[in-house]
């Protein structure tokens, strides 16, 4: 066969199965809408009178003519869902699984919200939908999650009675319970102890009239050069003279400019954070605070779980979410237990709602959310005939062709397309992550410092005590750190006279002991005679023979006897 008439051949032959397909498709399709345009499945979701579930499901007013008879984003999920589904049917071949789908939207059935699951455990449900939590069930299971939510406490929007006293204290101490707070100090310590290392390495030389060239004493002058140099950029009492200590004092500033500009924030937004829970009547901070207030919740999943979190829960069920708030605002109930979602869309949204309740403290038990599909009824242990096409389905709609649609729909009705990334669910991991890490450094830091403190005192025992003997006796004279000689003799006269108890003009050895023991020398009799033995032996060795004695020249002696060689230092 010529090439050309192949290709003409070929080409009309792909045209007639195109057609023949066609055909058979759109004749499949008039026979389907004719036999069963009907969809056999049985979708049930919750929206009786009264008994909705926003935003997820929301049903119309009754005066809203013309109006849907349902929406929200669950609702807008099935109709997206049910259409990909049909066309999946259609080209499947299938003809027990397009009798299922139909060519029409099921009717969907209005139930209470706990009576879907019911249903569809029984089998008398094929879908389900009402914000469905995804958990381990027997008789029904889940397409894949599209959606994430939590429950969230929600408390009248009552103002109490500020106690100034009170918000004054919490205000200065509570900040400090801030995680940020304690990492940013926890930061600033252990910066400050190390600069200070480096400072009085470089600095004890060349400048030791601002840095001790001794370690215990000089690490102090250093730690505290370092903590006012991070904080407020230098007192001016202390200051680096060497250019490498200039280097890493630069260094140091700008470090803690950083250190301290967290510090700063996490105290004033934790002193913020106190004044507005000042102002509400009822402060929950953590899951026990919950245990001393009534509770009200709107699913029996949402009270087993306060039930097991919370170990003594006075908690009462409400059959929709609407009599738990109503229950809430007239005050039958301190604390209502919602869906974190509809918990904000209400709060936010619905007028009826808005600053009369309020969601407090953060977002708990988040589980995934799901439609439900029952079990297949003839087979035991086997997936729901449906159950295939409706996870595809799902997941086309989410990360196939209509994720764009399902993004802006999880725009619209949650008012943020990122709304699962709540920033106080995604600082919480942070949190908690930084709380054991603050713990850790904080306990290294006080047994390091212990142990430093416990070995500078031992190393540095005597000179601490002979400092605090010079202190006692300077103190005792009447001198500060600098004096004059003249101050320094004076002293002596008034310290003498005070110790010659007897008015002699001179001190017997119970007066010097007396004396030496206000002092902080612990001696006794026995060490006076030790030491006046010692003297006299040493006298007598230093007297030379008698041939070579010079003659002897008679001295008075002043009347106040000199005891102590003090230096004008101390």
């Amino acid at each position: 066969m010529p090439r050309g008439g192949w290709l003409a051949a070929r080409g009309s032959g792909w045209r007639a199965l195109l057609l023949a397909v066609v055909a058979s498709w759109l004749g499949g399709s008039l026979v389907g809408r004719a036999e069963a345009a009907a969809s056999q499945l049985r979708v049930g979701t919750c929206g009786t009178p009264d008994f909705d579930r926003p935003p997820y499901v929301v049903r119309a007013e009754e005066d809203d003519v013309g109006a849907k008879k349902l929406t929200g984003f669950e609702i807008d999920l099935w109709d997206a869902v049910w259409s990909r589904m049909k066309a999946r049917a259609a080209l499947s071949g299938d003809a027990e699984l397009q009798r299922l789908v139909g060519t029409e939207p099921p009717e969907l059935q209005t139930l209470l919200r706990d009576d879907v699951t019911d249903r569809l455990r029984e089998g008398t449900l094929d879908i389900g939908f009402c914000a469905l939590i995804m958990q381990e069930e027997e008789r029904i299971d889940f397409t894949p999650s599209h959606l994430v939510s939590g429950l969230q406490a929600v408390v009248r929007a009552e103002s109490a009675d500020v106690d100034f006293l009170q918000v004054l204290i919490q205000g200065i101490f509570r900040p400090f319970t801030n995680v940020f707070a304690q990492a940013a100090l926890l930061l600033i310590l252990y910066f400050a102890v190390f600069i200070a290392h480096i400072i009085w390495f470089l600095e004890r030389i060349q400048n030791q009239g601002q840095f001790n060239p001794a370690y215990g004493p000089g690490i102090i002058d250093a730690i505290w050069f370092s903590m006012v140099t991070g904080l407020t950029v230098g007192y001016g009492d202390k200051v680096a003279t060497t250019i490498p200590a200039k280097l890493v004092s630069i260094v140091w500033m700008i470090l803690s400019a950083f250190f301290v500009g967290i510090l700063a924030a996490a105290l004033t937004s934790g002193f913020i954070n106190t004044q507005l829970d000042q102002r509400q009547k009822i402060v929950i901070n953590q899951m026990s605070d919950m245990e001393q207030y009534t509770l009200g919740v709107s699913s029996e999943a949402s009270l087993s779980a306060m039930q097991s979190l919370v170990k003594s829960a006075r908690a009462t069920l409400y059959a929709s979410d609407e009599l738990l708030l109503e229950a809430l605002t007239i005050g039958e109930i301190e604390v209502a237990i919602q869906d974190s979602r509809t918990a904000h869309y209400l709060a936010n949204k619905i007028d009826e709602y808005r600053g009369t309740v309020v969601p407090v403290w953060e977002v708990f038990r988040e589980r995934d959310v799901a439609l439900g599909v029952a079990r297949n009824s003839t087979v035991a242990g086997e997936y729901h005939p449906i159950h295939k096409v409706l996870e595809l389905s799902v997941i086309d709609y989410m990360r196939g062709e209509g994720r764009m649609t399902y993004e802006s729909g999880r725009l619209e009705w949650f008012g943020s397309a990122t709304f699962v990334q709540d920033p106080n669910l995604a600082s919480a991991g942070l949190e908690k992550a930084l709380g054991r890490s603050n713990t850790i450094a904080t306990i290294i830091l006080a047994a390091v410092a212990f142990l430093w403190a416990i070995a500078v005192l031992l190393h540095y025992r005597e000179e601490i005590r002979e400092e605090m003997i010079r202190n006692k006796l300077r103190q005792t004279l009447g001198l500060g750190k600098k004096y004059t000689m003249l101050q320094l003799r004076q002293g002596a006269i008034r310290i003498f006279d005070k110790h010659d108890i007897d008015g002699s003009g001179t001190l017997d050895v119970d007066e010097i002991v007396g004396l030496l023991k206000s002092l902080g020398k612990d001696v006794s009799l026995e060490d006076i005679k030790q030491y006046i033995d010692r003297a006299v032996e040493e006298r007598t060795a230093s007297v030379p023979p008698d041939d070579q004695q010079t003659p002897a020249t008679t001295v008075d002696a002043p009347r106040h006897t000199e005891l102590f060689s003090v230096t004008q230092d101390g």
